[in-house]
């Protein structure tokens, strides 16, 4: 029984582990393009806060830039020249006619003044945007029988995003390198990762942004569906949260998997956020589809617009905003191309980010159905996951945290996870976590203690 229970605790471990760097990342490229920092967009590094969130749902555009470019007038001495689309040549004067700032308040309007003629017209980027990000890991886990304490460089990865006329988002992770198995009659180090959830090529997908003039955009390509408020690119700490990345039985399904997908989204009445999807899973018969919904109250809305706010009466509402969000799926999936053994699924989920001055509360709620999750018994299973975590920031560059997980999985097994941790950004691109995990399972007698050590920069 204790092997079994060790053997349990230490995939499951491993699992949070290496499924905590397979993510998608922040883009210092981003703030090389538009001159501005990286806590414009984050909090604790890659964890967006209200404005990099607006800036991602809006297809890599920052809407406060629009503001000025309607107040500037065009003049002759502009300095913009040439020959080409009227309606364009016109936006650049306009451009070039304001007196830009390079503060963090207006990155898009900075980034194109310190364009030539010839990059505007065009479209391009005014620098390669290309970034690379690597992480490094330490960790202890008292579930294992030797190698208790690992060390080792856990993933490398190119990077790249950004927007093309403020029309076509675009987005790209590619996997340089992720820790495989080690094999010491092979190399002295653990080799690069072949394993099928380690795809090379993880993300890569176009956006349409307001297509024909509609507030509607068309997103196509390899990506994480949008489900809940929270993705894997969407955390301070090193593990993931347990309602995106849970699986049941041998599915390798989970809410944040990368999938090839077209999905529609957009804004309404600036506070209200749409997305619909449809996923072709290879060797399928039939399509999947996904739907989600979320509503902020409070805070600057989903375009980055700020509320008016009472200089003379101050009020604990100019510091607090809460974000709703709802989401379902339904798929199926095999366990290989060859079988003929299917599991059709279905998964909802809520999530709450209530943010008041620098504390920030998430709650969510998952539930799955399936099936038949070990693709031969054909069982009727049901998931029930809950999460709770407590953000603070404590400087602007320490966060701490406590989460609190309880998953019921489809064999009937209950396993509660407590996590506190400590988030410290020396210097905005580089984060260094620390993060204890305590667990408890109600089918093993013992619990489970894991200390993990998380270094990651992206430049």
């Amino acid at each position: 029984m204790r092997t079994h229970r060790n053997t349990f605790l230490a995939l499951f471990a491993a699992a949070i582990i290496f499924g905590s760097f397979s993510q998608a990342y922040a883009i210092p490229a981003f703030s090389r393009e538009h001159n501005t920092e990286c806590a414009t967009c984050h909090t604790i590094f890659p964890e967006l806060n209200e404005y990099g969130d607006a800036f991602l749902k809006n297809g890599f555009v920052w809407n406060k830039h629009k503001k000025v470019e309607e107040k500037a007038k065009p003049e002759k001495d502009a300095g913009i020249k040439g020959e080409g689309d009227p309606d364009m040549l016109l936006k650049l004067k306009e451009i070039a006619a304001v007196n830009t700032k390079t503060s963090s308040e207006e990155p898009q309007v900075a980034a194109a003044a310190g364009k030539n003629e010839a990059l505007l017209l065009a479209g391009l980027p005014q620098t390669v945007p290309l970034s690379i990000s690597g992480t490094l890991n330490a960790s202890y886990n008292d579930a294992l029988a030797y190698d208790k304490v690992d060390f080792s460089t856990r993933a490398v990865s190119l990077l790249s995003g950004g927007v093309l006329k403020d029309k076509i988002g675009f987005y790209l992770k590619y996997n340089l390198y992720a820790e495989g198995v080690f094999n010491p009659a092979a190399s002295n180090t653990p080799l690069n990762s072949n394993s099928p959830y380690a795809n090379d090529l993880e993300e890569f997908y176009l956006v349409w942004r307001n297509v024909l003039g509609t507030p509607l955009n068309l997103k196509a390509g390899r990506f994480r569906p949008q489900l809940s408020l929270w993705k894997k690119s969407n955390k301070a700490g090193i593990s993931d949260m347990p309602t995106t990345s849970y699986r049941a039985g041998s599915s390798n399904f989970t809410a944040d998997s990368a999938e090839d997908a077209i999905e529609a989204n957009g804004i309404l009445f600036n506070r209200l956020y749409f997305a619909v999807g449809g996923v072709d899973r290879n060797g399928q018969d039939t399509n999947e589809g996904y739907a989600h919904l979320s509503l902020k109250i409070g805070g600057s809305d989903f375009k980055a617009k700020e509320p008016e706010i009472d200089l003379d009466t101050e009020s604990i509402f100019d510091y607090i905003y809460l974000v709703i969000g709802g989401y379902g799926y339904s798929g199926r999936n095999s366990i290989s191309l060859s079988s003929t053994q299917r599991n059709n699924f279905y998964r909802t989920g809520v999530d709450l980010d209530l943010v008041i001055k620098s504390a920030r509360l998430k709650f969510g709620w998952a539930r799955g159905q399936d099936n038949n999750p070990d693709f031969s018994s054909h069982i009727q299973s049901e998931t029930n996951v809950y999460t709770a975590q407590a953000d603070l920031m404590l400087t602007t560059e320490l966060l701490a945290f406590f989460r609190y997980e309880y998953l019921q999985s489809w064999d009937g097994q209950i396993t509660r996870r407590y996590i506190p941790a400590l988030a410290f950004a020396p210097v905005q691109n580089t984060k260094v976590t620390l993060e204890y995990q305590h667990t408890t399972a109600n089918s093993y007698p013992d619990d489970n203690k894991m200390v993990l050590l998380g270094i990651r920069t992206a430049f």
